[in-house]
């Protein structure tokens, strides 16, 4: 009706709530519109606080026993009569009362200060069509419900909600409760339990008149009147404008609302959605069933911009992500590196060293004896299904198809366009399933990537992938005494026979339930061992405790660097910048010549991605046995044409050597494997330059020997 937007206009339910929760008067002289029986609660809520109240039944008849009572009580009852307007300042002051059926004309007057509209109820479907649950008409309560026969269905094809009560859209106590008692028995069933169930609780029945779907007040009122008759409160959407997206061609009820807004945002519909059904249907003259729905949205209640902000506050925007044994590293000394969303140590600081000392120390430690590290931030995306092997073959350039059961294989993935994107050590469950390891900042890239491929261009094979990496605590137990500390421990056997290098097998270590793999990233003897996460501190304690006679040292990420620099083992995001292909790091190895394809095997036969002088992998000694500065350039001779000095290379990694006792470094040279022995000049960024030999890029153990033990 027009002027419903006035303040003192409310629900019915809302002044009843007010007046019996809180004691609240919403205005001295309320008026009740109703089209069914439960606006006469409302009034006989009011009559009884010592309000006055007024009920307008836009039905011809009010004989059921709740207007009965009204009349009883003194309030007073119009049937067949609705509301013309409502006018005031601000406020409601006058109603205006008019025959329903008509077009408003002749209305009469009562003072009033509050309003309360009784339309009908409809059931909260919301959830039920959050999980894909239909709906269905139900014509003598004007509303919505959801349709049994149109469940939302689970993976396996089986109904996995049941609606039940209210929310199934009965509206009487006694109904409501024989519904929610069959409900809850079909649940305890389907859930396999036993026994029978109680008796259904009993409430007394209502004698109610039927009620008058009224979509308009009055039925046939004027444009003037229709374009201040409000139906979505919190977009201001009136019934002309819904009347007019009708007359422009938005029939559909997904166009109309997105035209005028109707039932968006925080309210999804849930105040104005069946009226403003009504309306479009009355507009296309359709049935409402046959307009349908617009699709409800989670979630439900409106959520604070707190709430969706989480942890994006305060001294970080983005949440920080914490391994098992977060805290003992903090406990320990730890400096702190931002990988990725992660926080891994990059050192552990003793008292009375700098953090090059503890990183020197770290390194000699587990090349002579033990080191422990956490490993739990590296990706692990399980894919299994029955198109696996396939899609892992064209994920990675090498084949994994062939990769045998309880076996690992080093494996490079690229992008479309041949880049190198992430690597990591691939290992064979079973038949269908493979567990990959990712770089720590990779892990959710390539989940994604492998997402996207799936759902964009493979749609039909029959693959699932899952980031299961914050399920593993995983640890590397490296050194010469690797070995020594996990039979130590118990359990499994772990000898060079029963675990080869490059395999992986699950048992236990001392108590505790294990993946562990036979990889190196260090060049040392080594297993990196995936236990839950829930167990992961208790797994890294027990190997402090049977590693204290190796005097066991954890280390952090950068002792990491150094080792699998000295062994010439590239790193993501040092060796590659986006633009490396594989063959510039020399890992031909890894590419498969007996695929017909791989993401970015196509890219890789490019003009300019065949070019013999495209900068290639080396190591770096410089002649001193200084650290070369990290970026540094290799400069050639002349200048180019915009007079800048030649470059000929680039540094991408360098470090000092604890166990060489000297500088190494890797870098990207042109021509540079056919270069060996060359001497080569690099920038420092005080302008004076520093001499580098080319030589290979593994600097320590070469034949692999200590790995191998």
């Amino acid at each position: 009706f027009a002027g419903n937007d006035l303040p003192g206009v409310m629900l019915a339910s809302a002044v009843r709530d007010y007046v019996t929760n809180f004691a609240i008067a919403p205005g001295k002289r309320v008026v009740v519109v109703t089209n069914n029986d439960d606006g006469y609660r409302t009034a006989l809520t009011a009559q009884e606080a010592g309000l006055e109240a007024t009920v307008l039944d836009a039905r011809a008849e009010a004989n059921g026993s709740l207007a009965q009572q009204a009349r009883d009580a003194g309030v007073t009852v119009r049937v067949g009569r609705g509301i013309e307007s409502v006018k005031g300042k601000g406020k409601v002051e006058k109603v205006w009362v008019c025959d329903q059926t008509r077009d408003g004309s002749n209305a009469d007057l009562i003072e009033a200060d509050c309003v309360a509209m009784a339309g009908g109820w409809s059931p909260v479907v919301h959830l039920w069509s959050h999980c894909g649950g239909k709906l269905t008409w139900q014509e003598d309560g004007a509303f919505f419900r959801p349709d049994p026969d149109r469940a939302p269905k689970g993976a396996d094809g089986a109904a996995f909600v049941l609606a039940a009560g209210t929310a199934n859209g009965e509206l009487e106590t006694a109904a409501v409760l024989a519904d929610a008692h069959g409900a809850g028995a079909r649940a305890a069933a389907e859930v396999g339990a036993t026994g029978s169930p109680g008796a259904v609780a009993t409430a007394e029945t209502e004698t109610s008149d039927p009620m008058r779907p009224v979509w308009n007040m009055p039925e046939q009122a004027s444009y003037a009147l229709k374009s201040k008759a409000w139906l979505d409160y919190q977009n201001d959407v009136k019934v002309t404008d819904v009347e007019l997206a009708a007359r422009e061609g938005f029939e559909s009820v997904e166009h109309t609302k997105r035209y005028t807004t109707l039932g968006m945002a925080t309210d999804q519909g849930k105040l104005s959605n069946i009226n403003g059904l009504a309306v479009l249907a009355g507009a296309l003259d359709q049935e409402i069933p046959k307009v349908g729905t617009t699709t409800f949205r989670p979630p439900y209640h409106p959520i604070s911009m707190g709430a969706i902000a989480g942890e994006a506050r305060g001294e970080l925007f983005q949440p920080v992500r914490r391994t098992p044994m977060h805290e003992w590293h903090e406990a320990n000394g730890a400096h702190w590196e931002p990988v990725g969303h992660w926080r891994r140590p990059y050192a552990f600081v003793k008292p009375g060293e700098d953090i090059h000392e503890a990183v020197n120390r770290e390194v000699l430690a587990t090349r002579n004896s033990l080191g422990l590290l956490d490993a739990s931030t590296l990706g692990k995306l399980v894919v299994k299904g029955p198109d696996a092997g396939k899609f892992m073959d064209m994920m990675y350039t090498n084949m994994m198809s062939t990769l045998p059961v309880g076996k690992c294989r080093y494996g490079l993935m690229c992008s479309e366009n041949g880049f190198l994107s992430d690597d990591g050590v691939v290992a064979r469950i079973d038949d269908d399933t493979w567990l990959c390891h990712t770089t720590t900042g990779g892990a959710d890239r390539i989940h994604a990537h492998m997402e996207e491929w799936l759902q964009t261009e493979w749609w039909d094979w029959k693959v699932y992938v899952a980031n299961v990496t914050e399920q593993y605590a995983q640890v590397a137990v490296v050194g010469p005494n690797a070995r020594k500390v996990l039979e130590k421990l118990g359990g499994m056997d772990v000898s060079k026979e029963a675990l080869p290098f490059m395999q992986w097998a699950e048992g236990a270590i001392g108590q505790f339930s294990a993946r562990v793999f036979r990889i190196s990233f260090s060049g040392e003897l080594s297993y990196e061992i995936a236990v839950p996460a829930s167990q992961g501190r208790a797994f890294w304690d027990a190997l402090l405790e049977a590693g204290a006679e190796f005097d066991v040292t954890p280390y952090g990420t950068e002792a990491l660097h150094i080792m699998r620099a000295e062994k010439g083992f590239i790193m993501i995001g040092d060796e590659t910048d986006g633009t490396i292909i594989p063959q510039d790091l020399g890992l031909n190895w890894a590419i498969s010549k007996k695929k017909e394809d791989f993401l970015g095997k196509r890219a890789q036969t490019r003009d300019h991605m065949t070019d013999p002088l495209r900068w290639k992998l080396v190591g770096l000694e410089t002649l001193d046995g200084s650290v070369l500065p990290d970026g540094s350039y290799a400069v050639g001779e002349g200048v180019n044409e915009n007079g800048q000095r030649v470059v000929q290379g680039r540094v991408t990694s360098t470090y000092y050597s604890p166990t060489l006792d000297r500088g190494i470094a890797m870098g990207l040279v042109e021509l540079g494997p056919d270069r060996m022995g060359e001497v080569v000049e690099f920038n420092r960024v005080d302008g004076t330059f520093v001499q580098a030999k080319i030589v290979d890029p593994v600097v320590f153990d070469p034949d692999g020997e200590k790995q191998n033990v």
